[in-house]
């Protein structure tokens, strides 16, 4: 019989001595909602449980439940990779349960979780069967296994008292591509950061994570063959690891190398191999023995992608012929080892022996130069990754952010709509609309240009909505639904890879992480670990974003902040870390006192965290402090702060965004009633030199609420979006 406990008598052979753990008794995560259960082969309208992204097909079994005992076995086929991805599963349940339930190998057909290789399904669906007696799931591949897993692990962390309802889930994604980008050619990404990230897509489901290693500001890959072009920072070893780490949780990392364009690095560093410029780096036959050289570097490195990504967009200067036939000359190398090639929406296709093949991926992101209906008309497979909604920008090297809302991602998504977010490009106002077509392989989530001081406050929140909408663009739609199902999903996935967390009290908004003059955090380890020679779990953390080690600062009690800070903090055992660290990202603001500071604030267009429309009453004036607003145009937004009583007011202050000459277009508007409003001030047309805080004087009047009508941040970046900081109100 094959065996294991995750506890550190048993556990040795298996795991790191940092992920051991010992059963406690403790509460259940979170509420149970199978009370609300109904028996039907496909909910649509009633969805009880709190899974993302919601099963294609699920029926309950009214009134059922399997009751868990503490030692959960587990009969699994011989498989090593199997196995690996089980033994990983059960740590996470040990943490989901806290200590509740362990899982141990069986060989035994009465084991309670019957694991089974099946064929017959579709490499990325699984079944899931559970009885009074056992849980049962099958799954064809590694993939599919992983995406079970997902769900077991969401379906105990919603149980309450160890109960999990009697049901049939038969599950598979509607599309086959469901991306996620990091571009680490602009700013570093931490093997920290990256492993979050893989655990991450697991939970939720997203095959495949693109690694944009390449571009004009930094290559991120540790090349031998050209030692000078790397930024020193993660090793070839980190790399493999991160590629093991990754196909053992069942998700994809897809390597890109970025030519002709934003290649910068490779003529600055090999003029002699890549060329003085780009029409070299596509022309030469040194240049492309040298480019071989990358990919095959790559691909020794990340062996289990079945796609390379090549860049192949906004080759400026280039003559197209030279992009289509690198781009058909790359493609023939990389189908010859086994590998499809994926590009960016760059060249037009070209005609004749320059037509760029057909079995070329093409990611349509701007519907500009090709537009995606062309593309589809001319045979060729696409994946969605169209600015609106999908392209989440933290501006390299400007302070400056575009995307949308979490709720506009979920609602707007569409497999067949291409839209910019550009007014001043044709498709914002007429989106592409396609019909569906096998063609149309899925999507592709972008992080562009990010830091990672950003990073999780931002693309956490919008790659949830994502993936439950990139599993099955058809799904029918309720975002409060959604929400809710969300936030227990996210209990349980931090409750799985999170041993501490981190409470600050007294936040002003407290979805964007944002206090007023001091707070009190709280950092609690949420792990109960076998002692030995009477050692136990400490926490340790920083102040400044840098990952917590040994020789950080020792936790005994709650922190008093006063600064924007983001916090760092990790649990250690015996001086190793266990789990992941856990991050929050502090906004301290020094309120200006006035009658809106803190009063209730609403939008005519949805918003997300960090960019809540709650900031425009938070006190901060800080340019950054902005709310982010989308779409501005050809409606405005409408944005109303109701101060809860009638007040005298004789002067409304407007503070905005600012750069480089932006200036945020509005009306303000003034009602004691909420209905009917009265213009009282306005900035339309574009000052002679715009600051951020403007005063608009009133003569004293009665007013309740507040209202501004912007027209969005102009004249940098897009103007679609608006980016109020602050509402004042004397």
């Amino acid at each position: 019989m094959r065996r294991f406990r995750l506890t550190r008598e048993t556990a040795a052979s298996h795991l790191p001595e940092s992920d051991h753990f010992y059963p406690m008794k403790l509460p259940s995560l979170c509420a149970l909602l199978l009370t609300l259960c109904i028996s039907t082969p496909n909910l649509t309208a009633a969805r009880p449980l709190a899974l993302v992204p919601y099963p294609t097909q699920l029926s309950i079994e009214t009134g059922k439940t399997l009751t868990l005992p503490g030692e959960l076995t587990v009969r699994i086929p011989d498989n090593p990779s199997w196995v690996e991805h089980v033994e990983v599963t059960g740590t996470l349940i040990e943490r989901i349960s806290q200590g509740e339930h362990q899982l141990r190998l069986s060989d035994s057909p009465d084991a309670l979780l019957q694991i089974t290789k099946d064929d017959s399904l579709a490499p990325e669906s699984y079944t899931l069967h559970i009885d009074e007696t056992r849980l049962l799931l099958k799954a064809s591949s590694l993939k599919g296994l992983a995406h079970g897993t997902a769900t077991i692990m969401q379906l105990l962390g919603d149980s309450e008292h160890s109960q999990l309802p009697c049901l049939e889930i038969d599950d598979a994604p509607r599309t086959s591509y469901r991306n996620f980008m990091i571009d680490m050619g602009r700013n570093p990404h931490s093997v920290a950061l990256l492993k979050e990230t893989i655990d991450l897509l697991w939970f939720y489901k997203v095959d495949s994570a693109q690694l944009h290693l390449t571009d004009d500001q930094r290559i991120a890959f540790p090349s031998t063959a050209f030692p000078n072009l790397w930024d020193g920072l993660i090793t070839l070893d980190e790399f493999r690891e991160l590629e093991a780490y990754a196909v053992t949780r069942g998700v994809t990392l897809i390597p890109e190398l970025e030519v002709p364009g934003h290649s910068s690095m490779l003529l600055k560093h090999y003029p002699d191999v890549f060329g003085k410029n780009g029409t070299e780096l596509a022309s030469s036959p040194k240049a492309l023995k040298g480019i071989k050289t990358l990919l095959d570097e790559m691909m020794d490195v990340f062996p289990s992608t079945p796609y390379i990504h090549v860049g192949g967009d906004e080759a400026f200067g280039v003559p197209e012929e030279y992009q289509r036939d690198l781009i058909n000359t790359l493609h023939e190398y990389l189908k010859s080892k086994g590998k499809q090639t994926l590009v960016w929406e760059g060249p037009r296709p070209g005609k004749g022996a320059n037509k760029v093949n057909t079995e070329v991926i093409h990611l349509n992101w701007r519907t500009i130069n090709y537009p995606a209906d062309q593309m589809l008309k001319d045979g060729y497979r696409v994946v969605n990754a169209s600015w609106d909604p999908l392209y989440l920008v933290d501006h390299y090297p400007r302070t400056n952010f575009t995307m949308t809302s979490p709720q506009h991602i979920y609602e707007t998504m569409s497999l067949t709509r291409f839209k910019h977010v550009n007014p001043g490009i044709p498709t914002y106002s007429n989106p592409i609309d396609v019909q569906p077509t096998d063609q149309l392989l899925g999507f592709c989530m972008p992080w562009w240009e990010g830091r990672e001081e950003n990073y999780f406050a931002q693309i956490v929140p919008r790659i949830i909505p994502f993936a439950e909408v990139a599993w099955n663009p058809e799904i029918s739609r309720d975002y409060s639904d959604f929400a809710s199902r969300s936030a227990k999903t996210e209990s349980v996935r931090r409750a799985a890879h999170y041993p501490v967390s981190i409470t600050p009290s007294q936040l002003s908004v407290s979805g964007d992480s944002v206090f007023q003059n001091q707070t009190q955090v709280t950092l609690t380890c949420n792990l109960a670990v076998a002692p030995k020679d009477g050692s136990l779990p400490v926490v340790r953390y920083t102040l400044d974003g840098s990952e917590p080690t040994t020789s950080s600062e020792l936790y005994v009690g709650p922190l008093t902040l006063s600064q924007s800070s983001t916090i760092r903090a990790a649990a250690f055992l015996d001086d190793q870390p266990i789990g992941h660290g856990s991050r929050s990202k502090l906004t301290a603001v020094d309120p200006t006192r006035n009658k809106a500071l803190g009063k209730p604030v609403t939008s005519s267009v949805s918003s997300g965290s960090p960019f809540s429309v709650d900031r425009i009453t938070d006190g901060g004036t800080d340019n950054l402090d902005f709310y982010l607003g989308y779409p501005a145009s050809p409606e405005p937004i409408s944005i109303t702060i109701d101060l809860e009583s009638i007040q005298t007011v004789n002067r409304i202050d407007v503070v905005a965004y600012t750069i480089s000459g932006s200036y945020e277009k509005y009306t303000v508007e003034c009602s004691t009633d909420g209905i009917h409003f009265e213009e009282v001030a306005s900035r339309l047309d574009k000052p002679q030199k715009p600051v951020s805080h403007v005063q608009h004087e009133l003569s004293p009047r009665d007013v309740r609420f507040v209202r501004i009508r912007t027209y969005g941040n102009r004249d940098y970046v897009f103007n679609s979006f608006s980016k109020i900081v602050e509402v004042l109100v004397y």
